[in-house]
Formats: structure tokens, C-alpha cells, sequence
């Protein structure tokens, strides 16, 4: 099915929407999608309430997924059908750390969780073309926006992949810089792993706690069955006092899992609950690290989209 059709023609296109903070931004679209008329047709919802719902989801996690693209949305009880909303700006507004000039604001009926995943999905992969992405912000009119999305027809019944539901690259260290700024890194932003990049952003291997937690300890620890008997003698941290000024390249996992854009959900539930990986890195076709995705972004998908 095609999303325009799904949304039965509740779409609004907003051009040239001024610059401002991001709540501001996305309150003035949402002034313009649902008018005075659907709130007489809709008298459970309020215009306060459906802003509190949208802004509670971007506390729980930024709805920006790269390339100046962010996916504000809420799925409300009440709602007896989805409405759609794009808008671009002139200058971009913050989604945290991420800067967004095409806005997509959709709203989802409550009783319809998996519309909302698929509807941004389809969206994002005709956002993600290039010379599509670059139509869209050079759009002069609302008219002309919708004629760019009515051609290339997005459609809410193809399976989700990687691209969909990864979330944008953070936090990275190069395979130059020392295991005290890699161990720094992971500790203050509570860090399970984190990949190790080249200078085109290409996925080389990976750390983990695990790994340098074990890395840090004499060989002679994993063959005892109890410290007990020299547990008051030798200071725990010397272990560790020779490791700190070691490049990462040296110590990193090799093998970090390292997917296509077009992985599709099936291969990635594999991956993370079968086979174990803490994350999969996505990259595109150049090898370049585009995303990220663990097992709290599949729940988070599954339970908040």
C-alpha cells in the first residue's frame, strides 16, 4: 500500500518553515496538520497533548536518523487515522547533536504500532537517495513537495532493513589514539563496545569492556580457581598500570560484525540474539560506518515505533 493512500490524503507539505529551537519548529506543523476542524472531529485529543506525546519520544532517544532527516512521531490512543507531515526548513534545527532540515511528523493511531516503523522506513529510503534528497530541499512550493513524493511512490508493505532502523554513528575512537582514552570514552558514556575507525570511517575492529577488562590481567588469573590467598597482597590496579598508554589498534577485536544497509530484521534478530554480537555496524556501499544497531534498538523499535 502506498503511504499517501494509507494516510487517505491527511498529508500537509511545508516549505520554507522558518528556523527555530525544535519543539518550536515541530509545534508550528503540527498547527498546520491538524487544524481547528480535526479536534471537532477528534475531541479526545488537544494540540497540548499530541506536542507532549511527540516531545516525551524525543526524550526517550533522538528521532534524527542523518542526513539532515528526523522522524518526530507519536502514537496516540484516540487516533482513528494516521496523519503525515513534511516540512523543510530554510536553516537547520538541532535534534540534540544532529542538524535537520527535512522534518517528517507522523502521527499513528495506537492500535497500529508496526505502521508507524514501516511508513518512516519507506520515507527514508527515497530521503536517502541523493539527487531525491536534494529535490526535496530545493522544493519551492508544497505543491512540488508532494509531486516528489507521489513519484516516487513509498509504500508501507516492503520488509525492514538495517537502514531503518539503525541509529546514526556516535562515538568512535581511531586505532592510533591509547586504551586510556578508548577505557575514558566507554566509562563515561557507559559504553558496552565501540568501534575502531580509520580515517574514512571505515570499521577496522572493535573494543569492548570485556576485552579490556581481560587485556589488563596477568596471564596466570584465568587459571586460578580462588585469590584468596594473595588477595591482600598485590595492588589490583598494577595490573593494569602498563596498558594504558598502548595504541587500540593493538588490542582491538578484529572481527567486529560489520552489515549491509539491506540486512534485513530476520538477519539482524539472528545476529544479536543467536550468534551474540553486542552490535552490528552498518556501512554502505564504501565501506563507510553509517549506523549502529544493538538489541535495545530492535526493542526500542519494536515497542516505541
Amino acid at each position: 500500500m502506498n503511504v499517501l493512500n494509507y494516510t487517505r490524503k491527511m498529508v500537509s507539505w511545508q516549505t520554507g518553515l522558518p528556523a527555530g529551537p525544535r519543539d518550536t519548529v515541530i509545534d508550528a506543523m503540527l498547527k498546520t496538520l491538524c487544524e481547528e476542524d480535526f479536534y471537532t472531529v477528534n475531541p479526545e485529543l488537544s494540540h497540548e497533548g499530541i506536542m507532549q506525546a511527540l516531545i516525551a519520544r524525543e526524550a526517550q532517544r533522538t528521532t534524527a536518523v542523518g542526513q539532515e532527516i528526523a522522524f518526530p512521531h507519536a502514537r496516540l490512543e484516540h487516533l482513528r487515522q494516521a496523519l503525515f507531515a513534511v516540512g523543510i526548513v530554510d536553516d537547520p534545527v538541532m535534534f540534540e547533536e544532529f542538524p535537520v532540515r527535512i522534518i517528517c511528523l507522523l502521527l499513528i493511531p495506537a492500535s497500529e504500532p508496526s505502521v508507524s516503523l514501516k511508513t518512516m522506513a519507506q520515507i527514508s529510503r527515497i530521503l536517502m537517495v541523493p539527487e531525491v534528497h536534494r529535490q526535496v530541499l530545493e522544493a519551492p512550493t508544497p505543491e512540488a513537495l508532494r509531486a516528489i513524493f507521489k513519484q516516487n511512490n513509498p509504500r508501507i508493505d516492503k520488509p525492514i532493513v538495517a537502514s531503518d532502523i539503525m541509529r546514526p554513528p556516535r562515538s568512535r575512537i581511531r586505532d592510533t589514539d591509547l586504551v586510556s582514552k578508548c577505557s575514558h570514552l566507554m566509562s563515561v558514556n557507559n559504553l558496552q563496545a565501540v568501534p575502531v575507525v580509520d580515517s574514512r570511517n571505515r570499521i577496522l575492529g572493535e573494543i569492548t569492556v570485556e576485552r579490556l577488562f581481560r587485556y589488563g590481567l596477568p596471564d596466570f588469573f584465568a587459571k586460578l580457581k580462588s585469590v584468596s590467598f594473595i588477595a591482600e597482597f598485590d595492588p589490583f590496579e598494577k595490573y593494569f598500570a602498563d596498558e594504558r598508554n598502548i595504541p587500540v589498534g593493538e588490542i582491538m577485536e578484529p572481527n567486529a560484525r560489520i552489515v549491509p544497509m539491506d540486512y534485513t530484521i530476520m538477519e539482524i534478530v539472528f545476529d544479536l540474539a543467536i550468534r551474540s554480537f553486542l552490535k552490528l555496524y552498518v556501512t554502505d556501499a564504501e565501506g563507510r560506518w553509517v549506523g549502529t544497531i544493538d538489541k535495545s534498538t530492535v526493542l526500542d523499535n519494536v515497542i516505541n515505533y
